[in-house]
């Protein structure tokens, strides 16, 4: 049975709750309703039969990228969410003639045979009138922005750019495709004509994520002279590597705002111990902490600290531990220790979120690298020892790598309430590691909570899942004989 602890917590956010599409390829109509309070939906169907695309589609929407809804053949896509609204988006032909009422020619850049297809975004709520927009590219006065903000790229004439190190030409739409990431929102929505607002507020109440089956490599811009003159170069880097990094970033981001709390309550220490001593003088029964108890407490906060440490949180200069003996509190050391012990608690737990993520993250990697451990400490980042001696990351094998970067982008990279779209997790991992792959990924979710759409072809992975699974199209027909056998397997296995 999933893990429900977060059901019963009271949640007002915005959810997609239901993705529907019409005529895909021209022949496919797909129905994927959220699992609801699982969060948790997997998605399977025979190979080429657009699940990977559904997730795109998906995910599109939220990144406004609107040139994939005028390339993919489809009829109509609807998105409905958990507040009521539905926004549908419908196919309506090939752009053919400037719009009369602007001076933007929305397919200059483009020959006869490329013109875009024309979408229409509509958005229906109850007792309100819908809304509609269609996206047009795209006005002349933006091209300008494609070179400051995509310095590598050189246009070579109205219609093309060529990247500087690739060679690749690009059109616009190939440019929006591909780097649209890395222009600013403004300048973007600009390409296309303004969103209405109430489409753009509803879109931007969630915050969505593709993880795709390229997991192990990222490209990073590199600037071989200053901006803006610059002309930059990508190369890739192993994805593990930049999360190495990016944890001493977290954990460092986390130290600054303990040290503030630690120092606002240091300040004003002194007076609130004088506080609590003129209360206690005038209401004596107000103070109830015992010097049995107070030990008592002190001793925990020792080992929340000690915990910290271990996690690589906190070092051993932050081991500063009260040592007393009971017989020596009296009144006053008491009520000194009392605020002490508040002040203290309220700084060590300032720290708990991060380490609950840490220890789960641990936990969840310790389990599938037998004979390797799993290090992190706030100054190396993250790191792999091996009977005692320290393993570079890129020795680790791709399943590991797949596994280390997809549960820290989870654990840490992932806003609350986030849609999280996964193609593939089962991507180079052992059987055995499938198998735990939904029960761990709920684990994180009882943290940090979002929702999670995945795609995926392994049996094993959802073979005890199988109120979660959501079939696309008829999975025992029109596929190849290893998509039979995978359903074969998922009724075998659901009893495991």
């Amino acid at each position: 049975m999933a893990n429900r602890s977060n059901e019963n917590k009271r949640d007002d956010a915005l959810h997609l709750d239901l993705f529907e599409v019409k005529g895909l390829f021209g022949q496919f109509d797909y129905t994927i309703p959220l699992k609801r309070p699982e969060r948790v939906t997997a998605i399977i169907s025979p190979n080429g039969t657009g699940k990977t695309l559904c997730l795109r589609l998906i995910a599109s929407l939220f990144s406004k990228s609107w040139s994939i809804f005028m390339t993919v053949d489809f009829d109509s896509i609807l998105y409905r969410f958990s507040q009521g609204a539905t926004l549908v988006i419908h196919k309506n032909g090939q752009v053919k003639e400037p719009q009369e009422d602007t001076a933007l020619t929305p397919v200059e850049g483009f020959d006869d045979d490329e013109r875009p297809t024309k979408i229409t975004l509509s958005l229906r709520r109850a007792d309100r009138d819908s809304i509609e927009w269609s996206p047009r590219l795209h006005p002349e006065r933006r091209l300008e922005h494609i070179d400051r903000y995509l310095p590598f790229l050189t246009r070579i004439n109205s219609k093309r750019w060529r990247h500087d190190y690739s060679g690749d030409v690009l059109t616009l739409e190939d440019i929006i495709n591909d780097y649209g990431n890395l222009i600013p929102d403004n300048i973007k929505s600009g390409i296309y004509g303004k969103i209405p607002t109430e489409i753009a507020s509803l879109i931007d109440s969630i915050h969505c994520r593709l993880i795709e089956t390229q997991r192990l490599l990222v490209l990073k811009d590199e600037a071989v002279e200053p901006y803006p003159a610059s002309r930059r170069r990508q190369h890739a880097q192993l994805a593990i590597t930049q999360k190495s990094r990016k944890i001493t970033e977290i954990i460092a981001q986390q130290i600054t705002s303990y040290a503030a709390l630690s120092q606002s309550l240091d300040r004003s220490f002194p007076q609130r111990v004088i506080d609590q001593s003129f209360q206690y003088s005038r209401q004596p029964s107000t103070f109830e902490s015992s010097p049995t108890l107070l030990l008592e407490r002190l001793k925990e906060l020792d080992a929340e600290r000690a915990e910290l440490m271990e996690a690589g949180i906190l070092d051993s200069a932050a081991a500063n531990p009260v040592s007393l003996r009971e017989e020596t509190i009296d009144e006053s050391l008491a009520r000194v220790l009392q605020v002490y012990t508040e002040d203290t608690a309220r700084k060590l737990h300032s720290l708990s979120p991060l380490l609950a993520r840490l220890k789960l993250f641990k936990q969840l990697i310790d389990s599938r690298l037998v004979t390797k451990d799993v290090q992190i400490n706030r100054e190396r980042g993250m790191y792999v020892t091996a009977r005692g001696s320290s393993l570079p990351l890129d020795k680790l094998s791709s399943g590991e790598q797949h596994q280390l970067v997809l549960f820290f982008e989870l654990l840490f990279e992932i806003r609350e309430n986030s849609l999280i779209l996964i193609d593939e997790p089962e991507l180079s991992l052992h059987v055995a590691w499938q198998k735990k792959f939904i029960s761990d990924l709920l684990s994180i979710i009882s943290l940090n909570r979002f929702d999670v759409v995945l795609a995926t072809h392994s049996p094993q992975l959802i073979s005890r899942w199988s109120e979660l699974v959501v079939e696309l199209g008829d999975v025992y027909d029109g596929g190849d004989e290893t998509d039979s056998d995978e359903i074969a397997l998922l009724g075998d296995e659901s009893g495991l």
